[in-house]
C-alpha cells in the first residue's frame, strides 16, 4: 500500500470516527446528564402544586393511586389530576362503590385497566356484590352490574372474572372489562378453589405482578392455569395439591409455587412447587412447617400467628414463617440450595413500600429488642441514616419518610432538604409527590448550583 493510499485510508477512518462521535453526541449518549434525585447533591423544586382532590386513608395512602394516570381514589371520592394529556375531574361515588382496599377483588377496591374497575359491596356483604366501570377520561359511570352472592372477582388480561365455587365444581364467568358484557362461562368439575395469582392470592399481594398473569384452578388432585381468553385449563404437570386449603399461589419463571393456610389447632402448613422445565432449578419440592409470624397477632379462627396480608416473598427470596425460625429459600432452586433460617422471633422486613421492591431490595432482619441488621451482612453496619427511626420508610433516591417527617439525604447522609407530609409520599417517573397541608406537591430535581 502506497503512502497516498495509507493517508486516504487514515483520513477516511478519521472522518468515519468523527461522524460516529457526532451521531453519539446528537443522540445524547455523551450528552451531559440532568439532575436526578439520588445523585447526592441535586435539590428538589416544585414542579406542581394543586389542592389535594382526595384525602388519603388513615394510614396515609390511597386505595387507588396510579401516578402514571394521575388517578387517586379513597372513600367515596375518585379524582384525576390535571396533566398535559387530560383534564382534571372529581366524582363522588355511591356508598357501595367506596374505596378502602388497595387489592382489587376485595370489597371496596379498584384498579385501572383502560378504565377504572370498582369492586363494590353493600352493607354486611363479605365479598364484592357489585362491579362497575368508570371512564378515566371524565369520571362517568360506564357500566354497572350485580355480582352473584358468595363469588370472588379477579382481573386477568383485560377481562373481569366472576368465580363462584359450590360443592364439586367452580363456575367462572368472564367479560371484557371495557364493556361489562358476558364473554364466556365455564364450569370446571372437581374444582374446589380458583385463586388470583395476580392480586389477592399472590405471595406478595401488594407488589407488582408479572405479565401475563393468570388465575389458577385448584382441584383435590391437580393444579391448572386458567386461560382468561376462553376458560381453558392447562394442568401443571407433576404438581399435586398438598393436604389442607391452598391459600396462596404464584408463577415463578416456569415454576408454580403454592402455600396452604395454617391448619386450625396445629398451625401446620405446606409449601409445594412444580419442577422447572430447564436450567439448574429443582425438579419439584415441598416442605411442611408450623406457621408462626412473630409480627402478627393470633388469628381467632385458627389460633395461629397468621396475617394473610403479610408477604411471603421479599425480592427474590421466599420467606416461610416457621415456628423454629423463619426459613429463607430461593423458589427456583428450592431444596437444591441450603436453607437459611433466622433466629426464633426474627422476621424479614423491608424499608421500601411493596410497590417499589425489586430484586435488589435490601431486606432487613428484625427481632424485638435488637437493632435491625441487613440480611446480606454487607456494607455499613447502619441499616438506616442517623436520626431515622426503625419505622422509617425508604422511598428511593435518597428520600426517607419517618412519620410525617420527609427528608432528602445526599452524600454521607447530609440532609439536603426536609418537609412535613400528611400522607405517605410516593415516587414516580423520577419525581416525588407529597401532601403539604391541603395541597398535593410534586417535586422534580434541580441543580444545586
Amino acid at each position: 500500500m502506497g503512502a497516498k493510499t495509507r493517508a486516504r485510508t487514515r483520513t477516511g477512518w478519521s472522518r468515519g470516527l468523527t461522524a460516529v462521535l457526532v451521531m453519539l453526541l446528537v443522540s445524547g449518549c455523551f450528552a451531559p446528564q440532568g439532575p436526578t434525585f439520588g445523585d447526592g447533591h441535586s435539590l428538589p423544586e416544585e414542579a406542581s402544586r394543586t389542592p389535594l382532590p382526595v384525602r388519603p386513608g388513615p394510614d396515609g395512602t390511597w386505595a387507588l393511586n396510579r401516578p402514571d394516570m394521575q388517578l387517586l381514589g379513597q372513600g367515596r371520592v375518585l379524582a384525576r389530576l390535571k396533566s398535559p394529556q387530560a383534564a382534571a375531574w372529581r366524582t363522588t361515588l355511591p356508598d357501595e362503590l367506596r374505596l378502602t382496599s388497595p387489592v382489587f377483588g376485595a370489597p371496596h377496591s379498584a384498579m385501572f385497566a383502560g378504565q377504572v374497575w370498582v369492586a363494590g359491596a353493600g352493607a354486611g356483604d363479605r365479598g364484592p356484590s357489585v362491579l362497575a366501570g368508570i371512564d378515566a377520561a371524565n369520571g362517568r359511570l360506564l357500566w354497572h352490574r350485580a355480582v352473584t352472592p358468595g363469588s370472588r372477582v379477579f382481573a386477568a388480561e383485560g377481562n373481569v372474572l366472576e368465580v363462584i365455587c359450590r360443592t364439586g365444581s367452580c363456575e367462572i364467568t368472564a367479560w371484557p372489562g371495557s364493556l361489562g358484557a358476558s364473554r364466556w362461562t365455564r364450569t370446571v368439575p372437581g374444582a374446589v378453589r380458583v385463586l388470583d395469582s395476580c392480586g389477592a392470592d399472590a405471595l406478595n399481594p401488594a407488589a407488582p405482578q408479572p405479565e401475563p398473569c393468570s388465575p389458577y384452578v385448584i382441584t383435590r388432585r391437580r393444579v391448572g392455569v386458567l386461560d382468561p381468553e376462553d376458560g381453558g385449563v392447562q394442568w401443571v404437570a407433576g404438581l399435586r395439591p398438598p393436604d389442607g386449603v391452598v391459600d396462596r399461589i404464584a408463577r415463578d419463571g416456569d415454576r408454580t409455587v403454592l402455600v396452604t393456610a395454617p391448619a386450625e389447632g396445629t398451625c401446620k402448613a405446606t409449601v409445594a412447587a412444580s419442577g422447572v422445565g430447564s436450567g439448574e432449578g429443582d425438579r419439584g419440592w415441598r416442605h411442611t412447617f408450623v406457621w408462626d409470624q412473630p409480627q402478627a397477632r393470633r388469628d381467632p379462627r385458627s389460633g395461629c400467628r397468621w396475617d394473610r396480608s403479610l408477604p411471603l416473598t421479599l425480592g427474590f427470596r421466599m420467606v416461610l414463617p416457621d415456628a423454629k425460625g423463619a426459613l429463607l429459600i430461593h423458589p427456583y432452586f428450592g431444596t437444591l440450595h441450603p436453607h437459611r433460617r433466622l433466629a426464633r422471633g426474627a422476621y424479614l422486613t423491608s424499608q421500601q413500600p411493596a410497590s417499589e421492591q425489586t430484586l435488589s431490595d435490601a431486606a432487613l432482619i428484625r427481632r424485638p429488642g435488637r437493632p435491625d441488621r441487613r440480611l446480606d451482612d454487607s456494607g455499613s453496619d447502619r441499616v438506616r441514616p442517623r436520626g431515622v427511626s426503625s419505622s422509617a420508610l425508604f422511598l428511593g433516591s435518597g428520600f426517607w419518610q419517618d412519620g410525617h417527617r420527609l427528608v432528602l439525604l445526599g452524600d454521607e447522609d447530609k440532609k439536603l432538604w426536609s418537609a412535613v407530609s400528611s400522607c405517605q409520599a410516593y415516587a414516580h417517573r423520577g419525581l416525588l409527590s407529597y401532601c403539604d397541608g391541603r395541597d398535593l406537591v410534586t417535586l422534580r430535581p434541580a441543580s444545586d448550583d
